[in-house]
Parts: structure tokens; sequence; C-alpha cells
């Protein structure tokens, strides 16, 4: 998994609380950072498309001229995700259910938290085509 720079992630921040895809201009407007340099931009854009985190999408109208909208390819948890498992140890299995088992006992992750997470849970089984995907293996 490749880490993101801190350019990268306030252009990928950007992306994230956009609804679809953005502009250059409009992804600057979204970068809170005070020491951005908004010349770099299409640098920072043209590395996160190399890694894999962001696609050039069709053109739209930027004030008076025409530029490429851009997209996140993978979604802020996708990453946050990937980072966490990164910094845990051992096979992959092992990895998720240590970071799985740090999640779900933080404080705040209730009843209907766990809910959800069983859903998404027999999801999956049922995506593997595993039997019994109600039933723990």
């Amino acid at each position: 998994m490749q880490t993101l720079s801190e350019n990268e992630l306030a252009v990928m921040t950007a992306l994230w609380s956009g609804d679809g895809p953005l502009s250059r201009p409009e992804i600057l407007r979204r970068i809170t950072k005070t020491n951005w340099n908004p010349n770099s931009i299409h640098l920072v854009l043209n590395n996160l498309i190399k890694k894999g985190f962001v696609q050039a999408g069709d053109l739209a109208r930027c004030g008076q001229s025409y530029g490429r909208t851009y997209r996140a390819v993978r979604t802020r948890g996708e990453y946050a995700a990937a980072l966490a498992l990164e910094a845990s140890e051992g096979p992959e299995e092992a990895r998720v259910l240590d970071v799985m088992n740090a999640i779900v006992r933080r404080e705040g992750v209730g009843e209907e938290t766990l809910r959800q997470l069983e859903a998404l849970v027999a999801r999956r089984r049922a995506e593997l085509g595993l039997e019994d995907a109600g039933e723990e293996a």
C-alpha cells in the first residue's frame, strides 16, 4: 500500500468531500492547507493517478475555459483500512482480526453499529459463496 504525502492527502480529502468529480479549481477551493502551493496541483494529481487513487474524467467548464474533472478511485475508508492493516503485524487474516477487534471495542461503537457490521459480514460471506452465511465458520 502506498501512503500519501501531505499534499496528496489534501487533494484526496478535497475529492472525498465532493459529491462527484471535481475540477482543479473546485479541488483548490476545498483545500484548507495554509502552506499549499496551488501551482503544484498538476503534479499532485498526476502522482495520485499513477498511484491508483484518482481517475481523470470528462471535461467541464472552469470559468472561461474547460478542464478535466477528477474523482477518487479509493474511498477514505479503504485508505484508512490499508494504513491500519499495514501498521499491524502478521498474516493478512490475523491483521484484519487485530484491526477489527480494536475498532469494535472503541468507545462509541454501540448496538446499531454492531448490527451493521454483522450485516456487512453476512453480505461478504454471501459474496464468497460460503455455506451457512448466517452462522460462524
